[in-house]
């Protein structure tokens, strides 16, 4: 297997622990602003010691790097308080369904402006994926709601701007500085946010630290890392839909930890968005819709 497919792949596994650690802090009385700032805060404090060398930092201050920077703490941070304001409309499976709609906004934009026109081989992998989505959310239990549905595109178009504009931004940048600087990026406006808010909440006991930092190191450093090693050797159409492993994960580990249980009707969207997942490796022509988002 290609290790940048293996890589890409492991980051959107990892993506998947997101929701786990989430759920915990929340019962641990943590808001989500409040949990994602400490996620941000220890990320960027894990990466710090390892930006030891002279252009690492000369990246980070370079256009590119303060551009990524600026992306990732508008678009990003965006996203994701889209996405919680869609699931108190829609609930958790439309708004997963929405949210994973971003590769087409990723594709629409490099055809817009980088004049890269999406090859057949690319939309009907992408097609099958969301299909797998849908199939993965169980259509059984949406609720349905206009304004929910609308933050759930803004939420899957914040995320494509930021995914389409930070791979631009930090291609010509090191590994290590382009997680740092979305990392920084997202760590800044949740500072903000926090003092808009004018408090924020300690944790306070070792299970919600121990919970920060699985969130910071397998939620975020490790899969944002990854998925720049990866995309070394992969273009980042095949990149974005091995993104979908996350919300397979996120299930397998609510069985395993919440003891959710899992419909035959999300069972065949496993399956279809494995097989959506295959067809796009195994295309011996897939034409890279956004190559030149390549590192």
């Amino acid at each position: 297997m290609n290790s940048g497919i293996f890589l890409a792949s492991l980051s959107g596994g990892l993506y998947g622990t997101l929701g786990l650690f989430g759920v915990y802090l929340l019962k641990e009385g943590l808001e989500l602003n409040e949990f994602l700032f400490w996620r941000f805060l220890l990320a960027v404090a894990i990466l710090l010691p390892f930006l030891n060398k002279k252009q690492q930092w000369k990246d980070i201050f370079s256009k590119k790097g303060l551009t990524a920077i600026g992306i990732s703490s508008i678009f990003y941070a965006s996203s994701t308080s889209f996405y919680f304001y869609a699931i108190e409309y829609i609930g958790s499976g439309l708004a997963m369904v929405l949210f994973y709609c971003y590769p087409v906004f990723v594709v629409l934009l490099d055809w817009l402006h980088g004049k890269n026109k999406p090859g057949r081989e690319t939309i009907n992998g992408l097609i099958i994926v969301l299909l797998g989505t849908l199939l993965l959310s169980d259509p059984r239990h949406w609720n349905l709601s206009i304004e929910g549905i609308g933050w759930g595109l803004f939420c899957a178009f914040g995320f494509g701007v930021y995914f389409y504009g930070s791979q631009r931004a930090v291609k010509k940048l090191s590994v290590l500085s382009s997680t740092f600087c979305i990392c920084f990026g997202n760590f800044l406006t949740f500072s903000l946010i926090m003092l808009w808010n004018g408090h924020v909440s300690l944790p306070k006991t070792a299970w919600a630290l121990g919970n920060i930092a699985g969130l910071a190191i397998l939620s975020t450093v490790l899969p944002i890392y990854l998925v720049y090693v990866a995309l070394k050797t992969i273009d980042s159409t095949k990149a974005s839909v091995l993104s979908v492993f996350e919300p397979i994960v996120t299930i397998i580990l609510g069985i395993i930890f919440l003891h959710e249980t899992i419909s035959p009707i999300q069972y065949a969207g496993v399956i279809v968005i494995l097989f959506g997942v295959y067809m796009v490796q195994r295309c011996k022509k897939v034409v890279a819709a956004i190559e030149s988002l390549q590192i």
